[in-house]
């Protein structure tokens, strides 16, 4: 299929050159042909010989594109429900996109429609003045930003800092040149003269990159606030007290570098609610509504109910402030060394179908990654088509985003949703999120079993069904992605219950099958995850900087160790120097929320 795009503005011509070839058509002179003119609303009308596609935002002209072959007859429109649809992008826990990694995103991006993207980024951005901020974590410098800045705005995409101005900085404040501005643990000493000068550094080297006026500061979980230094130097106060000063003052900071400043909602319900954020009755009293500054923006976020009764009241409540409202969802990818599609998608269609009702102005699909962000930033592109969906069109049809994931992508929904396979087990009928994934498996410790309560001897077969079914997809722009998730379940299929077949054997006293696991099982572990670590090492450089992978290292080197030590063990109780192995000879005790138990387990934890 060939098209010829006439009156195509100037503005348009760069960008389009960076993604003619993803798109599922050719241009030239002898193809259909579609004038491109900017209006007032989103449509691709085809009723006559020549189509004549119509874009209000930029970043809607490439959306258009992918829906330009599915739409040569009659006419199709569009109208967005929300004013800004946005990716948040963590870059703070292990993984910094690389700047080839972050033009890639902005390019998926404006093929599905998104008009924003914020980089989370704690400590992980340039201040000139202060050497030791984001030192050795990858942190981007003022010329990647303005890079990244200036080829999202070519396509119509605002680049939004997302940045923290109160907690979450122990990526910094593990420095003793922060010691004079730290309060307790990863939170900044308030009311402290050079905390101020620090926090003005960052607006500062923010507004030399960025066009946008928004900016997002955090000032959530700051959960020992006043708690350290602030207490010694001042006495007790209420932490909401101490934390509406500084918010005061971060905002009037803003304001001076004409940044519009948004932060997460959550503390504004905890003072109303006696500690909880989501409440399924009860109204915001005035004198809450009244602390939040003017200039502020606020966040919803919401990356977990399944009740809409609850999910609709905190909108309302959220209404009732004099201050926008932003919802940030779930994109999740989180939770394991894979992504979590499937439970995304799931609570997805309660979240933006009531945001979508209910005309929110912004939504934001976050994609944090926390505890060492193993799974790529790219797999979860099917919940971001959602996002795209529910905003342009039918997000709650599920043959719907298919169908568009393909235009977009060129690849079927189906088979990219496979990277979820890790973490998506049979026995995972609900499918949440909290159920035992691919990391509990992995580094499940093999003598003392502590996640073997929650194991089933079934995960092994499916494990190597999985295996066999990613390795047989066809290659693709993303097969790096497929590549890697095979080999992790190559991984999994000797992994996943060899601390179960251990303890049966052991108790069993059945020395042949010790032996066997000794000699053959553990040896094959341990070369699946040698042939594992190279693929998931290029993945992790293809899109970030190499910064980070030394986490992931420790942990794979440290499980090989440990199972070198399983294997040297068994030896030595098969051939008599030792009566006993003392792990297996402790029962287990069931109950521990699995969460994130793996992270007991393993060096190298990141939060």
């Amino acid at each position: 299929m060939k098209f010829n795009l006439i009156h195509l503005p100037d503005e348009l011509k760069g960008p389009l050159k960076e993604i003619e070839g993803r798109l599922s058509f050719s241009m030239g002179e002898e193809g259909r042909a579609v004038k491109v003119q900017k209006g007032e609303k989103l449509s691709i009308d085809a009723s006559g010989e020549e189509i004549l596609l119509t874009y209000h935002k930029k970043v809607e002209f490439f959306r258009l594109l992918t829906l330009l072959p599915s739409h040569l007859e009659g006419v199709y429109e569009e109208t967005p429900a929300h004013e800004d649809l946005c990716l948040m992008s963590d870059c703070s826990r292990n993984a910094v996109f690389n700047m080839k990694g972050a033009k890639k995103m902005i390019r998926a991006l404006a093929l599905m429609g998104f008009t924003s993207f914020m980089l989370y980024t704690e400590d992980t951005y340039e201040i000139p003045e202060y050497p030791f901020f984001g030192y050795q974590r990858g942190r981007f410098s003022q010329a990647e930003l303005k890079e990244i800045d200036d080829y999202a705005a070519s396509f119509g995409i605002e680049v939004i800092p997302c940045i923290q101005m109160l907690a979450h900085l122990n990526g910094a404040l593990r420095w003793p040149a922060f010691g004079d501005v730290t309060d307790v643990g990863d939170i900044l000493l308030v009311g402290e003269e050079k905390t101020y000068q620090l926090l003005d550094a960052m607006l500062r080297s923010l507004r030399k990159v960025f066009r946008t006026k928004k900016i997002h500061i955090g000032m959530d979980e700051a959960h020992l606030l006043g708690s350290g230094k602030y207490l010694d130097k001042n006495g007790y106060r209420p932490r909401s007290e101490i934390l509406l000063e500084h918010l005061e003052k971060c905002c009037k900071m803003c304001a001076a570098y004409d940044f519009e400043p948004m932060m997460w909602s959550d503390m504004f319900f905890r003072i109303q609610f006696d500690g909880q954020y989501y409440v399924e009755e009860g109204e915001i009293e005035q004198k809450v509504m009244d602390l939040v500054p003017e200039n502020l923006s606020l966040v919803y976020w919401d990356y977990y109910s399944e009740n809409e009764k609850i999910f609709r009241h905190m909108v309302h409540c959220h209404k009732q402030f004099k201050n926008p409202m932003i919802f940030a969802g779930g994109a999740w990818k989180w939770h394991g060394m894979s992504p979590c599609n499937f439970f995304s998608l799931k609570v997805n269609d309660i979240h933006l179908k009531v945001s979508r009702e209910e005309r929110v102005p912004m939504v934001i699909a976050t994609a944090w990654g926390d505890n060492g962000a193993e799974a790529s930033q790219f797999s979860i592109l099917p919940t971001l088509q959602q996002y795209a969906e529910y905003c342009y069109a039918k997000g709650e049809d599920r043959s719907w985003v298919a169908k568009r994931f393909e235009e977009t992508f060129q690849i079927p929904f189906d088979t990219f949703l496979l990277l979820d396979s890790p973490a998506l087990l049979s026995d995972n009928k609900e499918l949440s999120r909290r159920k035992i994934n691919s990391k509990h498996l992995l580094y499940n410790a093999p003598l003392a079993g502590w996640l073997d309560w929650c194991i089933k001897p079934f995960y092994a077969t499916e494990y190597a069904e999985k295996a066999k079914a990613l390795h047989e997809i066809p290659k693709n722009e993303y097969s790096y992605l497929f590549e890697s998730a095979a080999k992790l379940c190559d991984v999994l299929a000797l992994k996943a219950t060899l601390s179960l077949d251990i303890r049966a054997a052991y108790e069993k006293k059945d020395k042949k099958a010790l032996k066997e696991l000794a000699e053959i099982r553990i040896p094959a572990t341990i070369k699946a995850l040698e042939n594992y670590l190279p693929f998931a090492r290029a993945e992790w450089y293809m899109d970030n900087k190499t910064y980070g992978f030394d986490v992931i290292e420790i942990r794979i080197g440290g499980l090989k160790e440990q199972l070198s030590s399983t294997a040297l063990m068994l030896h030595s109780f098969l051939k008599g120097e030792i009566e006993k192995i003392d792990q297996l000879e402790e029962p287990l005790l069931e109950g521990p929320n699995p969460k994130n138990n793996w992270a007991l387990l393993v060096t190298g934890v990141v939060n």
